[in-house]
């Protein structure tokens, strides 16, 4: 289980969710190919990866052996990179189930004053 404080800020949660998603799915992504797959701008992008690096979420392995040449990288998700995606989709299983409880139980007090009526 990752501790609190190393989860990202609440604004920045499903967007580092979505990013070690795709990770997880095509680590041969581009910063510009996670940008347009994630909707979000590429500076956001170099921001997220360089904080789940740094948080060691993400590996990043550059393949590119001729130096002439932009470096290509691979990311790739470390073993506690997979645990912080794990927890970070149990955060939002639980966010989500509790909108529904509250959400049902508003359509049944809006069912219940409506045949009341």
């Amino acid at each position: 289980m990752i501790e609190q404080k190393e989860f990202p800020q609440k604004a920045e949660k499903e967007e580092t969710f979505s990013l070690l998603t795709e990770i997880h799915n095509s680590s041969a992504s581009t910063q510009r190919e996670l940008s347009l797959k994630l909707n979000v701008s590429l500076g956001k992008v170099n921001y997220l990866l360089k904080e789940v690096v740094k948080r060691g979420w993400v590996s990043i392995k550059s393949f590119s052996s001729n130096p002439q040449k932009l470096k290509k990288v691979k990311y790739a998700l470390t073993p506690k990179g997979f645990s912080a995606r794990v927890d970070l989709l149990d955060y939002f299983l639980k966010k989500k189930e509790l909108e529904y409880q509250q959400l049902k139980e508003e359509w049944e007090r809006s069912q219940k004053e409506h045949k009341d009526i």
